[in-house]
């Protein structure tokens, strides 16, 4: 600024002091505000005597309005007689208040199109929030639905320097006797049960537990009652379960008299005594738990001998609640103390000496090491749906500032009239209130569509689950709150901006003031959306890379045109020489036939996210390697030779196993690359032997190097072993076939009913579909950001094309102008998409510098793929720009067609 406009600002700030205290506190920065603006008007037009012309205004206008305003002011002191003007201000407030809606709704009708618009984008960026927040909201925040304090039960786990450990009955019942930090302990672990109430039976989820299971949870039964006396001290000796209310609704149509009567669970006669209330479903929710066993009947429902007596046996899950005024930290250290003291004292099998320490978390409705990434999956989540609500609040932001650049007029008048800029702000920002109030509740309706959409996807896993992600009382209030707030947010500056209108030139020739303001605004607004949007396409463009990797990855086996499904005829009463028998019966049926190519049985499928480890030695005359180790934990999977027909598992060297390899021959195993290669060449590993339990077992073959349990895994030693030596009961058919899939599915169920009737009706689906899950978390997270990321690039797009038009049709005189001049219509074009693709440059710099730090955070979840990946960063600017050209090129068309007569008639 020169001397000569500081000097005339200084001197007006003097002048205007003439003016009462309360009223320069009030208007004061408003009239030096108005006065600079007039001054650089009258300057910047070169009008004579201009700047003398306004100082004679000003004058006059200060010692008019200063002497009504100090007459008005004793006028009020004098005849105010009010001992307390409160209830009257409040009043005067709640009616102002209701003025301005009454208003603002009056206006927001007289613009539909306005206000449609303004309220589906703000539903859309509201909808997205509540629609992540919905989800979430049921899966982490409700953990534990129906259990009495849920904050004080926490999960235990023995742990050590390699890895987790279960609990073995004996060491429970130890903690149990001797803990005094916590008010209760509990242990169960789950299973499969077939359960049948008459002719039909069904393949339910059961929880196996100690008898004071409830009673630490704080549950209350619906009917009946719980476990109690002998129940849970007695093995063997009471055949009683508690149901599930759902499965009371669902099998039993909600009969009253349910309790007393009995049921089949795995053959054997059980009786109900309780159903549990309807809002639990034990300690993971997202299962959908039907039946309650207790311990004492562990023989009855889950083969393997008997698990209470066997200290060698971890088979256990423990939880507990922690004594009133302890910590965490204090219990965790007595848990661990007894433990270490049971190690010391040789009360503990050699192998479980591994894991001396206990670790406590807050249950959280998840396995303690799922609870962590799945929280930070929809915190990612949350982000991006966040970043659409603000691409839709920026793109109302400056719908709001352009209306009122269009009611400058209006607001004009109603300052002259008196409005204090207090007011209009107060109005502007109702307006704006209103419109994201409204949209919220639109969002939260669309967020319940959504979720009702969500719910129905079938997710690819082998138990069932519970998902009800409907938006509730919590969801609502954060869904208002969140569009309130933003309501406020992007309402202000629109508000302060409109409130800033110039009367006297306003009301003279209608120009728009302080038009660069506003237009600087307008286009940092524009950069802003551009620069989010780059960064929620890279993050989905991130995830898209990441899922094509993994399905890309070489697995080493064939899962292609194979069916399969889970079986366990120990769960109908099944011995082991009948269930031998049946399995063969039903793989033989199978290979007859046509288009059954091969038929096998395995206990783990591949890349199911399951895995099973033992400890093993190789003899050191055996041994040929400088790597020796005299024992070591092998990953290993129980299987028939059919298996490794079905998967095609390539061999290196040796044979894969054949019908002599039966428990009346020389046990036998089959290794791969990399466990051959610690302890012997490839070749020469056939015919060694290894250690386990005691036991010799021959290797008769070697297959190369595959995935076993997830797609991210390093290669790992891994060993099977055949399934005639180490029967099981439960494991999982696969079946190479030509046969569509569909009706190989409707061959297997009929098939399994034809051997037994009594067995539940088997879930038949592809060995592809099941091994899905290793890349659910990238294939939740592309239809998330895929569908926010379209969604985000569209109300971007919308808002450079708005800005653009906006902008255009201000400066319809200049281009007349440039026309008239002999500007071609490829230089109009120019002009104005160079304008848009400025701030597309600017904003989409900002959001590349955004996306290098944002993107780090992805790293866990982009399976293969660097976060600072260059092929996806380069696509996306090239999708935004693209766009970005189109909304661009759309009124900058429309302005090459301007006719420069009609222009310039404009006033």
């Amino acid at each position: 600024m020169d001397l000569h406009r500081s000097f005339s600002e200084r001197a007006y700030a003097l002048l205007i002091r003439a003016y009462p205290a309360h009223f320069r506190e009030e208007y004061g920065e408003e009239l030096q505000n108005f006065f600079r603006d007039q001054l650089r008007e009258s300057r910047t037009q070169n009008k004579r005597f201009g700047v003398l012309r306004l100082w004679f205004r000003a004058v006059k206008d200060v010692a008019t309005m200063s002497m009504t305003t100090h007459f008005n002011e004793l006028r009020n002191c004098s005849n105010d007689a009010t001992p307390n003007p409160t209830p009257v201000r409040k009043a005067t407030m709640i009616s102002a208040i209701s003025q301005d809606f009454r208003y603002t709704i009056r206006g927001l009708r007289k613009n539909p199109v306005f206000t449609g618009v303004a309220v589906a984008v703000i539903a859309l960026g509201t909808g997205a929030v509540s629609t992540i927040f919905s989800v979430g909201n049921s899966m982490i925040l409700h953990s534990l639905p129906g259990v009495k304090n849920a904050s004080e039960i926490v999960m235990m786990e023995r742990v050590g320097d390699h890895g987790s450990l279960s609990a073995s009955y004996a060491y429970y019942q130890n903690l149990v006797a001797q803990s005094r930090k916590m008010s209760g302990i509990s242990a169960w672990s789950m299973l499969q049960l077939t359960v049948s109430s008459g002719s039909e039976a069904v393949t339910s989820l059961g929880n196996i537990v100690s008898g004071n299971y409830f009673e630490v949870l704080g549950v209350q039964p619906e009917l009946g009652r719980f476990f109690a006396g002998d129940e849970r001290r007695v093995p063997d000796a009471h055949p009683v379960v508690v149901i599930s209310h759902e499965f009371w609704q669902r099998q039993f149509a909600g009969d009253s008299g349910i309790i007393g009567k009995q049921i089949l669970v795995n053959g054997m006669k059980f009786d109900v005594i309780g159903v549990a209330p309807a809002r639990f479903s034990g300690l993971y929710p997202v299962l959908r738990t039907d039946v309650w066993v207790s311990l004492m009947m562990q023989r009855a429902v889950r083969r393997g001998g008997d698990l209470l007596t066997n200290p060698n046996s971890a088979w256990l899950e423990m939880f507990g609640r922690i004594a009133p005024a302890t910590s965490l930290k204090a219990a965790e250290i007595e848990l661990s103390a007894i433990t270490k003291q049971r190690i010391d004292g040789a009360g503990e099998p050699k192998f479980m000496n591994c894991c001396p320490n206990v670790r406590l978390a807050v249950a959280s409705g998840f396995p303690s090491d799922a609870t962590r990434p799945i929280t930070s999956f929809f915190l990612v989540l949350l982000v991006v749906a966040g970043l659409v609500l603000l691409i839709a609040s920026v793109n109302v932001a400056s719908m709001l500032l352009a209306r009122a650049v269009a009611r400058r007029r209006e607001i004009a008048v109603r300052i002259a009239l008196g409005a204090s800029r207090a007011r209009l702000i107060r109005q502007l920002l109702t307006e704006s209130v209103l419109l994201f109030s409204v949209g919220g509740v639109l969002g939260t309706a669309f967020a319940v569509l959504a979720t009702r959409l969500l719910q129905r996807i079938q997710l690819p896993v082998d138990v069932p689950m519970v998902l009800n992600f409907s938006p509730d009382l919590r969801v609502l209030v954060v869904t208002l709150s969140v569009a309130l707030i933003t309501g406020v947010t992007f309402g202000l500056l629109p508000a302060l901006r409109g409130s800033r209108a110039e009367i006297a030139t306003t009301l003279r020739n209608d120009s728009d003031g302080a038009g660069r303001g506003r237009s600087r605004l307008r286009n940092s607004l524009v950069i802003g959306q551009m620069a989010m949007s780059l960064l929620l396409l890279t993050a989905s463009g991130l995830f898209v890379r990441a899922l094509d990797k993994g399905q890309r990855v070489d697995i080493g086996i064939d899962i292609t045109h194979v069916s399969t499904t889970a079986l366990n005829v120990g769960t109908a009463g099944f011995d082991s020489t009948r269930g031998r028998q049946f399995y063969l019966d039903l793989a033989s049926r199978l290979n007859a036939i046509p288009g059954v190519g091969s038929v096998g049985y395995s206990r783990i499928l591949p890349l199911s996210m399951s895995s099973s480890g033992i400890d093993i030695s190789v003899p050191e005359s055996s041994a040929q390697s400088t790597k020796f180790d005299r024992a070591f934990p092998v990953s290993n999977n129980i299987v028939d030779a059919g298996y490794l027909a079905v998967t095609k598992m390539p061999f290196v060297s040796g044979r894969s196993f054949n019908a002599s390899d039966d428990d009346h021959s020389r046990r036998v195993a089959i290794i791969n690359e990399t466990f051959a290669k610690t302890y012997w060449t490839v070749q020469s590993a056939v015919g060694r032997s290894i250690m386990l339990d005691g036991a010799t077992l021959t290797i008769v073959g070697v297959v190369r190097n595959t995935k076993y349990t997830k797609l991210s895994e390093e290669n790992q030693r891994f060993m099977f072993l055949p399934y005639a030596q180490n029967w099981r009961s439960d494991v999982n058919l696969v079946v190479r076939s030509s046969i569509d899939e569909r009706q190989m599915a409707s061959i297997i169920r009929r098939e399994v009913h034809a051997l037994d009737s009594f067995l539940p009706v088997p879930t038949v689906t592809t060995l592809q579909q099941a091994t899905a899950v290793n890349l659910l978390p990238q294939r939740v997270a592309v239809l998330v950001t895929g569908v926010l990321g379209i969604a985000g690039l569209l109300l971007a797009a919308i808002g450079l094309y708005g800005v653009i038009s906006f902008s255009t049709a201000q400066r319809t005189r200049e281009i007349g102008v440039r026309v008239a001049l002999g500007a071609a219509r490829y230089d109009v074009l120019r002009l104005v998409v160079g304008e848009g693709m400025n701030l597309v440059g600017i904003g989409m710099a900002v959001g590349l510098a955004l996306a290098l730090v944002a993107t780090r955070a992805l790293t866990s979840f982009l399976f293969g793929v660097s976060p600072l990946d260059g092929l996806t960063f380069v696509a996306v600017a090239l999708i935004l720009a693209a766009c970005a050209l189109l909304a661009s090129y759309l009124p900058a068309r429309r302005a090459a067609k301007i006719d420069p007569m009609l222009a310039l008639r404009q006033d």
